[in-house]
């Protein structure tokens, strides 16, 4: 009985932690070379030549572009679809 108490105790601790730590992967995680590399393809597809941090949000369904430049200077904070990198939103910053 004191087994199975300190077994039902330890997963009781662990699952909860796991699970945390893989929201938080997945919540704010930058992409991996391969996922990088298509971000990229498809933001200068767009006229972006330059921008800040790419990184994963809304438990990994987007991805966060921040400060996003195009050719004449214009910045923009972008959002996209994780899975087919659709523009979901294109915020203008000054």
């Amino acid at each position: 009985m004191a087994r199975v108490l300190l077994v039902t105790l330890a997963l009781a601790t662990v699952v909860p932690t796991a699970y945390a730590q893989q929201r938080r992967r997945t919540e704010n995680d930058a992409p991996t070379a391969a996922e990088r590399k298509r971000i990229e393809a498809v933001l200068h597809e767009r006229g972006f030549v330059r921008w800040k941090e790419i990184e994963r949000e809304d438990r990994g369904k987007t991805w966060e572009v921040d400060d996003a430049y195009t050719a004449d200077g214009k910045r923009f904070d972008l959002r996209l679809s994780a899975d087919d990198l659709r523009e979901i939103a294109r915020q203008p910053e000054d």
